[in-house]
């Protein structure tokens, strides 16, 4: 019975292993196959020093000994465009097809690239209508007579205009460096810096490692996607082109500037007037040039102050508080925390209600009601004097072994609202709804009785 038993794990293994070796051999013919299929355009791409582009604009690159220049460029190379460019070139792959030129738009292209060897050998690429699935472009290799479907991401690597491969920044600032943007907007002035007013350890909770200082009374953590937009937005400020001729251009009435800071300069940036094709005009206070710059890269700079930031109460890692303290008509609540961290640079954390030890991931999954809070409304009212109907306390000790307390009052503007008041300042930034904070502490305080 053993040897039967054994004789058949025997044969299903070895079926297994047939039936996996079938698959991977077949899985490299399918991948054998696609290569065979693929074709490579630009051949001895090596020896290439001369290239034309005959687009809306004719651009000509020149290879020196310096490498690959643009002739009769306006601004330096840049030279990850560059490179770019001539990587997806030299890998340019495609599948031949038969189909009729001018049923997709190769009897007369727009979009023509002559590559010349030192030999004064040249081969040409001439683009063509994008196919239906959108995701390949028809080109024609013109010597070898035959159109290929290439992949949509190397064709638009094809630069149209000398600007596309130059240096059009307009700022000096760079992601690398900015540490402060002021935006002013007309209606409000934005103040944001990488400055943090929070110890490190309350600062673990803010992601985003940027504040907005202004227009509100408190300091609030700027939301980590809208503080990814606006940094790496600094780097992508180009210009489509330098405009001639003097003229106002909406500068002397302008109500949208930002400007940019490193520490060690400033950079202004204004904007005027609309432009034609959805740009605007713009420039840098301070110089005379004048730009035009797509719409959609000012849009990172262009929201509210009240869309910008992280909309918590107060958020603070679980893992940083010392002792936290919930106040309200019925209840008074005292949490007691203490943190070991491991060998592994862990921290393992205990809670304690009361002197009476808690279940911690219970109690953390409690804590996230109160961390997760989110405020409703800006608050445009009088000073509120009423007494505070909730007060959450948050003890922590932070790196320099000193006591950090900040209290948070609830106080009564309305039978559905109340205003939020930090460490007893009466400076209200904004609102919460009665029944969104009561629940959530109701949970934490009857989830652990």
């Amino acid at each position: 019975m053993k040897k039967t038993r054994t004789l058949i794990y025997v044969l299903i293994s070895i079926v297994g292993l047939s039936v996996l070796l079938f698959l991977l051999v077949n899985a490299n013919q399918d991948t054998n196959d696609t290569d065979e299929d693929s074709t490579q355009l630009i051949e001895r791409f090596e020896q290439i020093t001369n290239i034309d582009v005959l687009a809306s604009e004719n651009t000509s690159l020149t290879k020196t000994e310096q490498g690959w220049q643009v002739v009769d460029a306006e601004n330096e190379v840049d030279t990850n465009k560059m490179d770019s460019f001539l990587l997806a070139m030299e890998e340019m792959t495609g599948e031949a097809v038969e189909v009729d030129k001018k049923n997709v738009n190769l009897n007369f292209p727009k979009v023509v690239v002559s590559f010349t060897d030192q030999e004064g050998e040249t081969q040409k690429i001439a683009v063509g209508q994008m196919h239906e699935q959108g995701e390949q472009y028809y080109v024609e290799h013109q010597e070898k007579e035959t159109i290929y479907l290439v992949d949509r991401s190397s064709v638009e690597m094809i630069p149209l205009q000398r600007v596309a491969l130059l240096n059009n920044k307009i700022l000096t600032v760079t992601s690398e460096d900015v540490t402060e943007m002021k935006i002013d907007n007309g209606k409000e002035v934005i103040q944001l810096s990488k400055e943090s007013p929070f110890s490190e350890k309350e600062s673990l909770a803010h992601i985003s490692g940027w504040y907005m200082h202004k227009p509100y009374q408190n300091v609030y953590s700027v939301a980590f996607s809208n503080a990814e937009e606006m940094v790496v937005g600094v780097d992508g400020i180009e210009q489509v082109e330098t405009v001639n001729g003097e003229g106002d251009y909406g500068f002397a009435d302008s109500d949208f500037s930002i400007v940019f800071s490193n520490g060690e300069k400033d950079e202004k940036l204004v904007v005027g007037d609309p432009a034609a094709d959805n740009q605007y005009y713009v420039k840098v206070e301070g110089k005379e040039e004048v730009y035009t710059i797509p719409t959609d890269l000012l849009d990172p700079y262009s929201h509210q102050a009240y869309d910008v930031i992280d909309h918590f109460v107060h958020i603070v890692s679980l893992e940083v508080i010392d002792e936290l303290s919930i106040e309200t008509p019925e209840d008074q609540v005292t949490y007691t925390m203490e943190h070991e961290e491991t060998a592994e640079d862990v921290v393992e954390t205990t809670v304690f209600r009361e002197g009476e030890e808690l279940e911690t991931e219970v109690f953390r999954d409690d804590y996230k009601q109160l961390a997760g809070l989110t405020f409703d409304e800006v608050y445009n009212g009088q000073q509120v004097d009423e007494e505070p109907e909730i007060i959450i306390s948050y003890l922590i000790t932070d790196e320099n072994n000193e006591t950090i307390e900040n209290t948070i009052e609830f106080r009564a503007i309305s039978d559905t609202h109340y205003a939020i008041i930090k460490n007893n300042s009466n400076q209200i930034d904004f609102t919460i709804e009665k029944d969104k904070l009561q629940q959530a502490i109701e949970w934490t305080i009857q989830a652990e009785s």
